[in-house]
């Protein structure tokens, strides 16, 4: 099975992913991917506090998880979850590899832009996007499984500052 979403948000582990994403997918794992938060005790017991019977949550580095997925997840129902755009694409640098991104929460910034009423990009968020959608990854923003996605691949400028 492996990753069936991997997921920005930074909200992390909440009612949209809880309610929404996980009995639509049947999910069994959720796999927080965060070199930063790993280091924080406090926030990785509240994290996989979040588990339920049936799901389990697992806060790791992207190295941790590219082993996870090929070994002891692998016939698991996976969803990843990202705090930012900048953690997916370390993920992806360190070999976790997802065919489709979903765009469920990006808070607005300093000159961000709004792309869906949940998800406001900057021009950073811009060019690593641009990095995904040129290695082969589609890029969609949906808060919950029934909402539409806009073409997120033609809404970024790639290549273009502002």
């Amino acid at each position: 099975m492996g990753v069936l979403l991997a997921r920005v948000d930074n909200r992390l582990v909440h009612g949209q992913v809880l309610v929404g994403w996980v009995p639509r997918l049947g999910i069994d794992t959720i796999l927080v991917v965060d070199r930063k938060l790993v280091d924080d005790p406090f926030q990785k017991a509240l994290l996989e506090g979040l588990g339920a019977p049936g799901l389990r949550i697992r806060l790791v580095t992207p190295e941790s998880a590219v082993l996870l997925l090929g070994s002891e997840l692998r016939d698991r129902r996976v969803l990843v979850l990202f705090a930012g755009i900048r953690q997916a694409v370390e993920a992806w640098d360190a070999g976790l590899a997802f065919s489709v991104l979903n765009l469920g929460n990006v808070h607005p910034t300093q000159g961000s832009r709004g792309l869906t009423p949940s998800v406001y990009l900057s021009a950073s968020d811009e060019e690593e996007l641009c990095l995904l959608l040129c290695r082969g990854v589609r890029v969609e923003a949906r808060a919950v499984p029934a909402d539409r996605s806009p073409d997120v691949g033609m809404a970024v400028r790639c290549g273009v500052r502002s």
